[in-house]
C-alpha cells in the first residue's frame, strides 16, 4: 500500500507532512511531493492548489509517478447541511460538481451510470472507526465546484444535491481515481457555515480545523499499522 495524500492549502497539509519520516521531495509540474513515511505506512504528501485543475494535476502525478494505490484529500469545507457546525468532520460517501452539468459525465467520457463518484466502502469503514467515539464525524456527500457559495447558490446545491459540505477540490480527484481504478477517500472538517461565513469567519477557524482533519487522517493511519 502507498497513499497518496492530497491538501489543497499549505496548512491544510504541511502538519501533517511534517510528521513523516525519510522524507524525500521530488517536484514535477510546480509542485512538491513529499515522499516518505507515516506509521511505517508509504505515504505521498502534498499541497495542490485551490481548484479542479490544480487537483487534478496533483492525483495525476500520484498516480503516474508515483504509484500510489490510494488516495486521501484532507483539508476544510463550508458546511450546507444547517446541522454541521464549524470543526465538525465530513467523511465522503459520495461525490459530485455542482458546477458541472450531469450528462456531461454519464452520456459521455467516462460514461458514469450517475454524477457521484463513490468513495471506497473501505476506507470509509476504517477512516469513520478509527474516528468512532468523536461524535463529530459524519459519512456523507460532498459537493465541488469553484463557485463562492451565497444564499441563492445554496438553495440550488440544496435542490439537486442536498449534500452535507461544498469544497474546490475533491471532485476533481474523485474523478482522476474514477478512471484510474484507485480507491479514494475524503476527510473534510468544516471551517465556515450559513450562519459563520465570509473571509473572516474562515481564516479564524481555518486552521484548527485543517488540524482537525490531519488528527483524523494520522489516526486512519495509526490502525492500519496495527
Amino acid at each position: 500500500m502507498k497513499i497518496g495524500i492530497i491538501g489543497p492549502c499549505e496548512i491544510e497539509i504541511n502538519p501533517f507532512i511534517e510528521s513523516l519520516r525519510n522524507v524525500k521531495t521530488e517536484k514535477y509540474a510546480m509542485l512538491n511531493f513529499h515522499v516518505g513515511k507515516y506509521a511505517n505506512i508509504d505515504v505521498v504528501a502534498l499541497f495542490c492548489g485551490v481548484c479542479k485543475v490544480n487537483a487534478a494535476i496533483a492525483a495525476q502525478i500520484l498516480i503516474d509517478r508515483f504509484s500510489v494505490t490510494h488516495i486521501i484529500v484532507t483539508g476544510v469545507a463550508g458546511a450546507i447541511e444547517t446541522d454541521l457546525k464549524v470543526w465538525d468532520t465530513v467523511i465522503s460517501s459520495e461525490v459530485a460538481y455542482h458546477d458541472v452539468e450531469s450528462k456531461v459525465l454519464t452520456d459521455y467520457h467516462p460514461w458514469m451510470e450517475s454524477e457521484y463518484f463513490k468513495a471506497d466502502k473501505n476506507m470509509l469503514t476504517e477512516i469513520k472507526k478509527s474516528a468512532e467515539n468523536d461524535k463529530s464525524v459524519f459519512i456523507g456527500k460532498i459537493v465541488t465546484g469553484e463557485l463562492f457559495i451565497v444564499q441563492d447558490g445554496r438553495d440550488v446545491i440544496i435542490e439537486k444535491h442536498n449534500p452535507l459540505c461544498v469544497d474546490m477540490e475533491t471532485a476533481s480527484i474523485a474523478h482522476v481515481c474514477y478512471v484510474n481504478n484507485i480507491p479514494f477517500a475524503a476527510i473534510r472538517t468544516i471551517s465556515d457555515t450559513p450562519e459563520e461565513s465570509g473571509e473572516d469567519a474562515f481564516e479564524k477557524y481555518c486552521v484548527p480545523a485543517a488540524k482537525k482533519s490531519i488528527e483524523i487522517l494520522k489516526n486512519y493511519l495509526d490502525k492500519l499499522k496495527t
